[in-house]
């Protein structure tokens, strides 16, 4: 089964990076899965997500409006579904794109706190980065049920 994570977020908006950390983790502990780093623009790494053809496609992005440390697969299926995003291209729609690349796509959000992307920091919050390990652990979890 090809497994595709994409990452979206912006390193130099603090906790927004949180997405890209986790990829960084997933990409040097689970050799199985093939990680695009997205980034601000997502959008780019869709034509190498067409060619690379995954069975599946887990989005992980920083969001908020949550508890700061809710983290969890979410089906943003309904497009009204408002998650604020910090990037140019609301996440729903973002789904809708990547769902016709792979019809198995899901998101996996990292709740921050807005004020800890506001504004221009490098590194992430202690919380933020306990967030990441809950992530990726959230994802090794979907990843063995995948295998089953």
């Amino acid at each position: 089964m090809k497994k595709a994570l994409l990452c979206v977020g912006n390193e130099l908006r603090g906790d927004d990076g949180v997405a890209i950390e986790v990829g960084r983790m997933v990409e040097e502990h689970l050799p199985q899965w093939k990680v695009f780093f997205g980034y601000d623009t997502p959008e780019d790494e869709f034509a190498s997500l067409r060619a690379y053809e995954p069975d599946v496609i887990v989005v992980v992005d920083a969001m908020s409006g949550f508890n700061e440390d809710k983290i969890e697969f979410l089906d943003l299926s309904d497009e009204r579904t408002y998650i604020y995003s910090t990037h140019n291209l609301p996440t729903p729609i973002l789904i809708s794109y990547l769902r016709n690349i792979c019809t198995r796509t899901i998101f996996l959000g990292i709740s921050v706190l807005l004020e800890n992307v506001l504004h221009f920091s490098e590194g992430l919050s202690e919380s933020a980065k306990s967030s990441a390990l809950k992530a990726f652990d959230k994802i090794k979890e979907f990843d063995a049920i995948l295998d089953a």
